[in-house]
């Protein structure tokens, strides 16, 4: 069995999913796992296949070669084993402003060695200002061995300087 993870991206139209999801099948890929949007009329999206190894090659041709409009990329995958890694969630919530994600960025990667397992982000309206927020949802991977009251301290450092809200919790 192969794995890949496929990225797709081009202009937003009906049948996108069904067209990829018919090369999938032709070969008997199995569909396992998949993140899609369609922004501002783009259509962006990654997902996981599981393909028989003997389908794999003609897999990818067909996928990268299709006339679905995308453009599309495959990249063969193995599984990672995370050792000695803890999962942590992260809400964010405050008034937009430039710079939230790079300078929380900064802090989990240089501060608490994190990995970003995932990262959702939106801006809302405040319900009752209308004003702008940021809302930001990540998962990350931390050294088991990292202290809990470095975590805390370095998020409610970052908060206090951007003027957010942080919630962190271990998963």
């Amino acid at each position: 069995m192969t794995s890949f993870l496929i990225s797709v991206l081009g202009d937003d139209k009906p049948g996108l999913i069904d067209g990829l999801s018919k090369i999938i099948v032709a070969n008997n890929g199995d569909w396992i796992e998949s993140n899609m949007s369609s922004f501002e009329g783009k259509f962006a999206g990654i997902l996981k296949v599981n393909v028989p190894s003997k389908n794999a090659a003609q897999l990818s041709k067909e996928l990268v070669s299709s006339s679905l409009g995308l453009q599309i990329a495959c990249e063969e995958t193995s599984p990672l084993k995370q050792v000695n890694v803890k999962s942590y969630n992260i809400e964010l919530i405050g008034q937009n402003h430039v710079g939230i994600i790079n300078k929380l960025s900064h802090v989990l990667a240089d501060d608490l060695q994190a990995n970003v397992e995932e990262l959702k982000t939106e801006i809302i309206d405040a319900s009752m200002s209308g004003e702008q927020l940021f809302k930001a949802q990540i998962t990350l991977h931390l050294p088991v061995s990292l202290d809990e009251n470095l975590i805390r301290d370095k998020l409610e450092l970052i908060a206090d300087e951007m003027m957010v809200e942080i919630y962190s919790y271990e998963s």
